[in-house]
């Protein structure tokens, strides 16, 4: 099992003393942020930005998927987003546990998708757990989702919330931490 396998299983890893580690999910993190970069300094509208995008995520972004630059992704490696996805703005990812975004999710301005913390007692211990967000929901701006999430499918995430806790599909949640508001 690699890296990236064992930061998506939930295994604790040791960003100092971890070869595996340093040798490839360093250098995967160094790849994806100078090809942020790169594409989030693009002009506004320019048809650059798909050849960054596809540069980015080694071509498996589908053609119907679009990330609204700037935005800024840890590990794109660890990314896997369907298709007729729009992320608009600003995304902020901490990918390492790895982040699943299924067909028809639309994700507003400045959200943060964050798969990782530290170890409390060692904070060089990087702890994982993915994020999947499932067929035709909606995030929106601002709106926090934390390590082991799932958002179900068709519900809301209303901006500015944090999530902590799994979101039932067809529900609209908000607030901080997120509470169910309303069933869709």
């Amino acid at each position: 099992m690699d890296v990236f396998e064992r930061m998506k299983n939930g295994e604790d890893i040791d960003m100092v003393n971890d070869k595996e580690y340093m040798n490839e999910a360093f250098k995967e993190m160094q790849r994806s942020r100078k090809l942020c970069f790169k594409a989030s300094n693009l002009e506004p509208y320019s048809n650059e930005i798909r050849g960054a995008l596809d540069e980015l995520f080694e071509g498996r972004l589908p053609k119907s998927s679009f990330i609204t630059p700037p935005f800024d992704i840890d590990r794109a490696k660890c990314m896997n987003i369907g298709e007729n996805v729009f992320i608009n703005h600003s995304l902020d990812c901490m990918s390492s546990g790895g982040i699943t975004i299924e067909d028809n999710v639309m994700i507003g301005p400045e959200v943060a998708l964050m798969t990782a913390n530290h170890d409390l007692k060692n904070l060089m211990v990087l702890k994982c757990k993915p994020i999947v967000i499932k067929k035709g929901a909606w995030i929106g701006s601002r709106a926090l989702i934390l390590p082991g999430v799932t958002v179900g499918d068709g519900a809301v995430v209303a901006g500015g919330a944090v999530v902590t806790k799994d979101v039932p599909a067809h529900t609209i949640v908000g607030g901080c931490p997120a509470k169910v508001l309303k069933e869709i």
